[in-house]
């Protein structure tokens, strides 16, 4: 059943999680937010920048993959979400003690969830999966509220008279 604009305004105002099926896997995508974009372009800055050649684009293509490991991490971030990166658990472990009985303590360990499910994604999606799943997420987000208000904010910084004579 499709899902109707009305539905789609209220997960949105209300920031619901949406789920989505990648392959036999069901993920949780977290609400687009101000924070999520700003770290998924911190990421894309880090992709390396080259100007390709029409004539020899296999190769062009093949030298490059290399260093676009990054992908996996803005795909990563645009599903997890600003908040949601890391994961601190908690757990019980008993410290076995030479000479003495062993000792449960308490121990914090953080997850670093967006490693893992960008290992997963540049492992087991192929490229037609991974482009097409960036270009969903991507129009989840209020692009153009967050290119006005940067726009806006960049604008009146360049008005703002910076020095007198």
């Amino acid at each position: 059943m499709k899902e109707t604009i009305e539905q789609k305004v209220g997960a949105t105002v209300l920031q619901r999680n949406k789920e989505i099926t990648i392959r036999d896997r069901v993920i949780s995508v977290a609400p687009p937010s101000t924070a999520t974009l700003i770290l998924a372009s911190e990421a894309v800055s880090l992709m390396p920048s080259v100007e390709l050649n029409p004539k020899n684009i296999l190769a062009e293509v093949l030298f490059v993959a290399k260093d676009c490991r990054i992908l996996g991490d803005i795909v990563a971030i645009l599903i997890l979400g600003a908040k949601n990166l890391k994961e601190t658990v908690t757990e019980t472990v008993e410290v076995k003690r030479r000479f003495r009985r062993p000792r449960v303590e308490t121990v914090e360990r953080v997850i670093d969830k967006k490693a893992e499910l960008s290992k997963w994604l540049l492992e087991e999606l192929e490229p037609v999966e991974l482009r097409k799943l960036f270009s969903d997420l991507i129009n989840t987000f209020q692009l153009g509220d967050f290119f006005g208000l940067t726009t806006f904010l960049i604008e009146t910084n360049l008005l703002r008279p910076t020095k007198v004579d």
